[in-house]
């Protein structure tokens, strides 16, 4: 039985005797001796086989390769000067093994995990061994450690976490982009959002979040769009207007920066991460402020459209780098007509909205805004955009008896993550992607394919 995680050696353990257990990593042989580097949840170490010596069977040890089962009695040593390896944790000591034992086999692997030429399609069809490989192991406690960060900071802003469904009786936003399902003899859909489920809970516990996966049945086959993604969102009242929200999102990307320089800087250095800049007050513009910049300085005129191409978004997060040194650019102002019909309109100029985008290096990763909180309001708004109010009876029902100004936002992680770590395609940083080629394997035909917005 494992008396020590190899994460829990170091240079104080040398002279130990141990007992460690986990998947070997590389193997390499010096004449008869073998090196094995073995890993567990919280590290790897080297371990020293001396074949025939100290209790190791050779021939128990010969077949041993990538991803085989062990465990090992051994004795913490100290490293000589010349073989310290400074960038591994346990890199000061190694363990001398007085016994082997091999508790599961594995056969050869089909492709090298370390080899970065691996292409989308080859290393999603292998996930269950790709994600083995140091870096993606690395990017998914990466992952683990933001949605930690977003927990840890709102219950300090003394949010209540509430967990919401994923089956839903209508669409969320009134539109067709979503999945049907069967549901005892009715229809029923998969949830785009947790929206209406913590605007209700508003009225509960005043500031909420949620952290759950959402669908969006969009049939997109680019490098930033998935079919379900995991969406942090939170909601809070008593606000002034979507400037509270947007401020509060400023002060969490803080937290998150300094929580992962904190919880997970060897695994941020194994992706070249550079840390995002962000100031105090990130750079705001208007929708058409935006694009009245964009025309000036290429004369390209969208400012008569409702949203910024990708192209656009691109443009505008360089602009905040090079102006305000900022990663972060926050657009707000979008469209009435472009926005689901709970958000709230400008009272300047009804025509637009208080809702936002943030920007981050180019690609949108947070939708939030002000919401309308007036019963009578909301009910018209819904039959401004063509639906029918008692298609959305239960949501309603949390209007009539006293809702605060409020508003939210939600942040897509896995663009976060993508960001963060400069990844390209965001099918990198999810964990297993579902899109309109793929549930787990692939499903489409070849035609489909990959393009890049």
């Amino acid at each position: 039985m494992r008396t020590k995680t190899c994460g829990e050696l170091n240079i104080n353990s040398a002279g130990q005797e141990v007992v460690v257990a986990g998947w070997v990593q590389t193997r390499r042989n010096l004449g008869k001796i073998v090196f094995l580097d073995v890993r567990d949840y919280s590290g790897m170490v080297q371990v020293v086989c001396v074949p025939n010596d100290l209790g190791v069977d050779y021939d128990l040890l010969k077949d041993v390769h990538s991803e085989y089962v062990v465990e090992i009695k051994g004795l913490v040593n100290k490293r000589g000067a010349k073989n310290i390896n400074s960038e591994l944790p346990t890199g000061e000591i190694e363990v001398l093994a007085k016994g082997f034992k091999i508790l599961a086999k594995a056969e050869a692997l089909p492709l090298d995990l370390n080899d970065e030429k691996i292409g989308l399609d080859v290393h999603l069809d292998n996930l269950p061994l790709t994600l083995r490989s140091e870096k993606y192991r690395a990017l998914f406690k990466i992952q683990a450690e933001i949605v930690e960060a977003f927990r840890e900071f709102l219950r300090k802003e003394k949010f209540t976490e509430f967990q919401c469904p994923k089956i839903v009786g209508d669409s969320t936003e009134g539109g067709s982009n979503v999945f049907e399902i069967k549901y005892f003899g009715t229809k029923a859909f998969l949830a785009q959002s947790p929206q209406f489920y913590k605007q209700i809970m508003v009225g509960v516990f005043e500031r909420v979040f949620s952290v759950g996966n959402v669908y969006r049945a969009e049939e997109h086959a680019t490098t930033r769009h998935l079919n379900e993604y995991t969406s942090l969102d939170l909601e809070m009242g008593m606000i002034k207007d979507h400037t509270d929200i947007m401020n509060l999102e400023v002060d969490f990307l803080q937290y998150l920066l300094d929580h992962l320089d904190k919880t997970v800087a060897r695994e941020l250095k194994l992706w070249n991460y550079e840390r995002p800049e962000l100031p105090k007050e990130a750079p705001v513009f208007k929708l058409r402020e935006v694009q009245q910049l964009i025309k000036k300085e290429t004369g390209v005129d969208h400012t008569k459209e409702p949203d910024l191409e990708p192209s656009e978004e691109k443009w505008i997060c360089e602009y905040a780098k090079k102006k305000f040194k900022s990663d972060f650019v926050f657009v707000t102002h979008y469209p009435t007509v472009k926005r689901p019909m709970y958000t709230y309109p400008d009272e300047v100029d009804p025509e637009f909205t208080k809702s936002f985008d943030m920007l981050f290096r180019g690609v949108e990763v947070t939708t939030g805004g002000q919401r309308i909180n007036n019963y009578e309001q909301l009910v018209g708004n819904i039959e401004k955009w063509g639906l029918k109010p008692e298609k959305f009876q239960f949501y309603l029902e949390a209007f009539k008896y006293g809702m605060p100004p409020e508003g939210g936002l939600a942040i897509g992680l896995e663009r976060l993550t993508a960001r963060l770590l400069g990844i390209d395609n965001i099918k990198y940083a999810t964990l297993f992607p579902r899109d309109l080629n793929r549930i787990d394997l692939q499903i489409s035909p070849p035609e489909y394919k990959q393009k890049k917005d």
